[in-house]
């Protein structure tokens, strides 16, 4: 087997969490009276760290950003929106065949860890919950290098030939080659086929099975 030790992105990979995630964001722009919070095109916001989003795309001082990341946080954790996501057609069937081969499995997002934690536990995949790896509470470690970075040395994982990281946006695609592993680019999700092959990515596919030919 080629590799054995594979590495997912969450939103846009595992699980369509755009009307979950445009709901939340909605929610958080009025409360932040933001005139007409409406999004139409929800697939750039979903990716980058949600605090990076309401500062850098809202232009909300860092302050501000963090008051809106919390009205986020109101309805996507509070209110329950993050588990009303669903898999992406073939994950879950991919993810059991992967692990009853013996893989490696792991998530590597920048979602919110705990929040990761328990929507991979609630959907009840073959990954284990401490292998899921994300930003940290105070929104630090937000960077797509260092939570791969840190997911595979916590597991001392030296082999790197032997990891593939699997996601949806260029973000995924450039914090595997930055940590030196091969990339698997999803078509199906927010980013496009040609931000994926711009980024570097190793392999595109556009169905989750089609994994399982490229492990061998």
């Amino acid at each position: 087997m080629k590799y054995t030790h594979i590495l997912f992105d969450l939103d846009g990979t595992i699980i369509d969490s755009r009307e979950t995630v445009r709901i939340s964001f909605e929610y958080a722009l009025e409360k932040m009276k933001v005139p007409n919070p409406k999004i139409l095109d929800i697939d750039p916001l979903i990716g980058p760290p949600i605090l990076k989003t309401f500062h850098e795309v809202y232009g909300f001082s860092l302050e501000q950003a963090r008051q809106g990341y919390q009205f986020y946080l109101e309805e996507y954790v509070g209110n329950g929106q993050m588990y009303h996501a669903k898999l992406y057609d073939g994950v879950r069937e991919t993810i059991h065949t992967l692990y009853t081969e013996g893989c490696f499995l792991g998530v590597a997002t920048t979602k919110n860890e705990a929040n990761a934690r328990k929507i991979i536990e609630n959907l009840k995949l073959d990954i284990a919950i401490d292998r899921v790896y994300g930003t940290y509470n105070d929104g630090t470690r937000s960077n797509k290098k260092e939570i791969i970075s840190n997911l595979l040395e916590d597991n001392d994982v030296l082999d790197l030939a032997a990891v593939l990281m699997v996601g949806d946006r260029h973000y995924d695609i450039i914090g595997a080659n930055e940590v030196g592993i091969d990339s698997v680019g999803v078509t199906y999700g927010c980013g496009s086929e040609d931000e994926l092959r711009v980024a570097g990515a190793t392999h595109l596919i556009d169905g989750i099975t089609e994994l399982l030919a490229i492990i061998k």
